[in-house]
């Protein structure tokens, strides 16, 4: 992808080491419909890591749109899905594979049949981290601090209770966002005093249902929740 030139020649947000190359969108392009993608998030990105991140969202924009609950949603599996798919039989065969119908709780009718497949949780929280890292400089031209890091997890109840603590600290760098016809919403909070830390609820495609593996617990319109920071600060934070 070629990037301008306002985008080149700067640090790499993602590295925060290389040099920039091209403009890398923030969320991939092919969540959204065509009449969406006009003035989408972009932030400088070095070779590497543009290649690295487009791996993760060649697997997420083939898969996420099985569970998509937004308002494309319908055209985001029919349509779009089955073209990238058509293009990656290997992908294709493995989905295939892990289709099956299960018996999941439901708050109305106590279980219902639902069609699954298994995805890679661990491709999802990956991009997000990016996607978080991204948002970082996009709103606000800050770098995550080399000695920084970051956990993506999707929260569990006491996760969620975490993040809502987190989003109530106090700080002057907030963000609330819709992109597209309700295709990814996210919210973002970076800290006055505590350098590189940050927390953020990423919402994509109107957020999946996703179920551990015994179907017991069941999150409907679940986000991926990013906390960047030092390793102190999120050693502190306890998550479950």
């Amino acid at each position: 992808m070629a990037g301008s030139k306002k985008f080149r020649n700067k640090i790499c947000v993602y590295c925060r080491k290389n040099n920039s190359t091209t403009a890398d969108h923030v969320f991939p392009r092919k969540l959204f419909q065509t009449h969406e993608r006009d003035n989408l998030p972009k932030v400088p990105s070095c070779t590497e890591c543009n290649n690295a991140k487009s791996k993760l969202e060649h697997y997420i924009t083939a898969t996420l749109p099985f569970g998509a609950t937004h308002d494309n949603a319908k055209t985001a599996l029919s349509v779009d899905v089955s073209k990238r798919l058509s293009k990656n039989q290997k992908l294709h065969r493995e989905l295939e594979n892990s289709y099956s119908r299960k018996q999941i709780p439901d708050s109305q009718l106590g279980t219902r049949s639902a069609l699954t497949i298994s995805l890679d949780f661990k491709k999802l929280d990956e991009l997000c981290a990016y996607i978080a890292i991204g948002l970082m400089w996009h709103h606000w031209e800050k770098l995550l601090p080399l000695n920084c890091s970051h956990k993506a997890f999707t929260p569990s109840g006491y996760g969620l209770e975490i993040i809502d603590g987190l989003f109530n600290t106090a700080s002057q760098n907030r963000v609330n966002k819709i992109l597209g016809d309700n295709t990814v919403r996210y919210k973002g909070m970076l800290s006055d005093i505590d350098k590189g830390m940050s927390v953020w609820a990423i919402q994509l495609l109107g957020g999946i249902t996703i179920a551990d593996n015994n179907f017991s617990n069941v999150f409907e319109n679940s986000f991926v929740a990013v906390i960047t920071g030092s390793a102190t600060t999120l050693e502190m934070i306890e998550l479950v």
